[in-house]
């Protein structure tokens, strides 16, 4: 093949791709990240102080009230550890489509780690405690506290920790199957956890196949 007919073959997938991501992608998101900052605020104000528990009941109960069948009832027998980036964490996961996640997660006795490089808009919603995080070339830490936004652009990249006992509600945004092998290259090539692995396979699919039946990619 020439060098020619290879810039055409490229020329024709970046355009593919430019529209798909331009004009196609966005019509598949649900979540607004505004109305969930209200329901997160709104429900940091009346779910029991400490009760972290209550929180997410509250939270998912209001997110299934604006969203109906797309949030999948919470359920603590559903969480799961999570290894990306080298920071270790648990996750429960609200919603999985191709374009979407919404997920509980956190960690109770702190973690750090590379929040790696995504295709997607990630909306980082703190319930409770600290996430510190260090912008390349500021030498001080940007620090957010229960009901503040922490928002990470696609392609840029942030170093992150959360010191002590951390929980958010986390929105990604794009094209979420390019973020899988971030999630699962710790577990595959370092903790070996295969039986972590096989749970978040399957939760991750079953939340995605039961979105496409709905009609939600």
């Amino acid at each position: 093949m020439n060098y020619f007919k290879l810039s055409i073959i490229l020329g024709v997938v970046l355009s593919v791709y430019y529209y798909l991501d331009t004009y196609v992608l966005p019509t598949s998101y649900i979540f607004d990240p505004q109305v969930l900052h209200d329901i997160v605020k709104d429900s940091l104000a009346i779910a029991p102080a400490g009760n972290t528990t209550a929180l997410f009941y509250e939270i998912n109960s209001k997110l299934r009230d604006v969203y109906g069948d797309n949030i999948n009832p919470y359920n603590t027998e559903d969480w799961m550890f999570n290894n990306a980036g080298n920071a270790m964490g648990s996750m429960f996961i609200q919603h999985a489509s191709i374009s979407e996640y919404l997920i509980f997660f956190g960690t109770a006795i702190g973690t750090e780690g590379h929040t790696g490089v995504h295709p997607a808009r990630d909306y980082f919603y703190i319930l409770k405690g600290e996430q510190w995080v260090h912008d390349l070339g500021n030498p001080e830490p940007i620090i957010y506290k229960p009901g503040d936004l922490h928002i990470l652009e696609r392609g840029f990249v942030q170093q992150y920790s959360m010191p002590t006992t951390c929980f958010a509600l986390e929105l990604a945004q794009g094209w979420i199957p390019g973020m899988l092998p971030f999630g699962f290259a710790d577990t595959l090539f370092s903790t070996l956890d295969f039986g972590t692995f096989a749970r978040t396979t399957y939760f991750t699919a079953k939340a995605m196949v039961e979105s496409a039946i709905r009609g939600k990619f």
